[in-house]
């Protein structure tokens, strides 16, 4: 598993993937935040808590998902399109350990885009919103973000058999990733029960800092770890299943 991790590391550092996305991701941050700042029109009104809440639904859950999807997409698809897979699934490792290192990979990617986020919503926070004690925002942002983070991650796992399973087309994982970009921001239009048995839903609403019962809270963290689960799954079967 480590080598595998390291093999995979190893690739998206070589094709500049990594690089690609987190400048993306960094431009687009910057230009929310600036305009927030130079502008400032009732952002101030709107408070620290609200300002973060909406930076975060534009970048955590619709541009970071979106870019993010598209980083896995080529992550895997490329195996196909370039052939490499066929030479690097016999001679060096298990089908589950090369679908799982890729996991990994692109996990430790994502909570890169997020830290991005994060690095310039801090800085943006302490101009727009000043603070005697800057680690105390810096430790509040740091737990919203890493929060969102990780749920919105989990939250991508359908693109894992999707990707294995469209083989070298691109345009199922990239139809999904926005689907689920957009899926995930309509959340705060459902009611009741329903958010909570959708993972792309319910993944959204458990990052909000908002009061939601424990036996919601309970659901929505069940539904979107099992079935980020089952997708990992069902992708190993899918992949095991596959003549390469």
């Amino acid at each position: 598993m480590k080598n595998g991790i390291i093999v995979e590391w190893r690739k998206v550092r070589h094709n500049n993937l990594l690089n690609i996305a987190l400048t993306i991701i960094f431009i687009m941050t910057t230009i929310v935040v600036l305009k927030d700042i130079l502008i400032n029109v009732g952002v101030k009104d709107l408070g620290l808590e609200s300002w973060v809440v909406s930076l975060g639904t534009i970048l955590n859950y619709l541009l970071i998902p979106i870019v993010s999807g598209l980083f896995y997409t080529r992550m895997m698809n490329s195996e196909y399109t370039e052939r490499t897979i066929i030479n690097y699934i016999p001679a060096v490792v298990k089908r589950s350990i090369f679908v799982s290192s890729k996991i990994v990979v692109w996990m430790v990617c994502h909570l890169l885009m997020v830290f991005i986020v994060y690095l310039v919503a801090c800085i943006g926070s302490l101009i727009l919103f000043p603070i005697a004690n800057p680690l105390l925002r810096l430790y509040d942002l740091g737990i919203y973000f890493l929060k969102s983070g990780l749920l919105g991650f989990l939250s991508l796992a359908l693109l894992v058999p999707t990707s294995i399973l469209q083989r070298s087309s691109y345009i199922p994982s990239i139809v999904t990733a926005i689907g689920i970009a957009i899926i995930g921001i309509t959340a705060t239009q459902l009611n009741g029960m329903l958010p909570f048995i959708f993972p792309w839903t319910a993944a959204f609403i458990l990052s909000q800092p908002v009061a939601i019962p424990d036996a919601l809270k309970i659901t929505g963290y069940a539904v979107t770890i099992a079935s980020s689960l089952m997708f990992y799954t069902l992708s190993m079967v899918i992949f095991n299943s596959q003549d390469i």
